[in-house]
């Protein structure tokens, strides 16, 4: 029998963070709590960006039989995600145009890392099957086996907290870009659906995993020239000319996850004991005087230091 599960719009814990600073956020942020999880053939689930009681993007976890041209029918597994609801709304991907036997084209959504950036210089395509991970079972050589799609894991390393990019037309007619994280594990037999997120604003991208907005800095009564704040890798720089500043630091379910006071002069505050991605820094001076910033912690490749 068919399962579909309900999907958890802004559950307390995800909007911790985003209620308590909702005057700064340009994502539209929901966590699924629980996760999301298809582990078996025909299962499917589906997500409403838009709200409008119809889903946008459908995933389904499926076993049936496929053709291969000029050969025979073989059965598979396969996780796919497709666009629904309207046609200007797509998944980010690539396709390949089979021109042997009957002909198709196969669909395959790109797995984008933290960071990369859904926006108009993506291809997205609407159609309803795109393949994440497939393997077809060949009975006539028991020792080969076909897998296809960005999302099947290589050499046995299941594809864990990746993100689809996506797009999707609201009830207003307005363009959105947002993303959607996932992991396939087990081989490639269960799909994991995590949370997802879309930019506020229409027409405007916004980088997979953040649930901030395009907004890079966003303050309340400005503390003004007498701080500059920014990141480098796993670390903070802080310059400040006031005497004494509280610096916090939440992660991106709002928890703090870090609070020392900063004296004045240029300070460094180290992030190599907590996991890359965004996070909001606070800055306090005085009675109502504060600055909130976004960072992004991140880690460079030894091939990519100079």
């Amino acid at each position: 029998m068919n399962k579909q599960f309900p999907l958890i719009q802004y559950s307390a814990a995800a909007l911790a963070l985003i209620s308590a600073k909702s005057a700064y956020t340009q994502a539209v942020f929901t966590d699924i709590d629980p996760d999301i999880i298809l582990d078996e053939p025909g299962e499917f689930a589906g997500i409403d960006f838009d709200d409008d009681g119809i889903n946008d993007f459908n995933f389904f976890n499926r076993s049936s039989f496929t053709t291969i041209p000029f050969s025979h029918e073989y059965p598979f597994h396969g996780i796919s995600a497709g666009a629904f609801d309207s046609f200007n709304n797509g998944i980010a991907g690539y396709f390949t145009l089979i021109s042997t036997g009957p002909g198709y084209t196969w669909y395959k959504p790109f797995a984008l890392n933290f960071g990369d950036i859904v926006d108009e210089n993506l291809t997205f395509y609407n159609a309803n099957t795109q393949t994440l991970a497939k393997k077809i079972y060949l009975y006539a050589l028991p020792d080969l086996m076909l897998y296809k799609g960005f999302w099947y894991p290589v050499d046995g390393i299941d594809i864990e907290n990746k993100f689809l990019g996506i797009k999707f037309t609201d009830e207003d007619g307005l363009q959105r870009y947002g993303w959607i994280r996932c992991s396939i594990v087990d081989s490639a037999n269960t799909l994991i659906i995590h949370d997802y997120a879309y930019e506020e604003k229409p027409d405007t991208g916004i980088a997979a995993g953040d649930i901030i907005g395009d907004t890079t800095e966003v303050s309340i009564q400005e503390i003004g020239n007498s701080i500059n704040l920014y990141a480098f890798e796993q670390s903070i720089f802080i310059e400040s000319a006031l005497e004494s500043t509280n610096l916090l630091i939440y992660d991106i379910m709002g928890r703090l996850v870090l609070s020392k006071n900063l004296k004045k002069g240029r300070s460094e505050v180290e992030m190599t004991n907590y996991p890359i991605g965004p996070y909001i820094v606070e800055l306090i001076s005085g009675v109502g005087n504060r600055s909130v910033y976004k960072v992004i912690i991140y880690k460079l490749s030894p091939s990519k230091r100079r």
